[in-house]
């Protein structure tokens, strides 16, 4: 089974038909995938391509994440208990069962 690409946002771009900012999707293998959500207007650039790199001078890059993120606090699970008997549906109605 093929699996798709995992895509990355690395910045925002204007579109080039509605003029909205939208999101700049990297792929793994460095296609830009700058589709607008509002004009439906599909833009992609291989990397390597004159488009890729004319793309890339219109995004604004996001700021670079902290190089020492904070761990997040671990939450032990909540047990739950099981029911004290089983629930009724409308299923047990039908079939005559009480």
């Amino acid at each position: 089974m093929k699996t798709r690409p995992k895509k990355t946002i690395i910045g925002t771009a204007k579109c080039t038909c509605c003029g909205r900012d939208i999101p700049v999707k990297q792929s793994e293998t460095g296609t830009l995938d700058l589709s607008c959500q509002w004009c439906e207007l599909p833009l992609y650039a291989k990397a390597g391509t004159e488009a890729h790199r004319t793309m890339m001078a219109r995004v604004k890059r996001h700021a670079d994440p902290d190089p020492d993120p904070v761990e997040p606090v671990h939450t032990p699970p909540v047990e739950t208990k099981p029911a004290a008997r089983a629930a009724r549906s409308a299923f047990d109605i039908l079939s005559g069962r009480v």
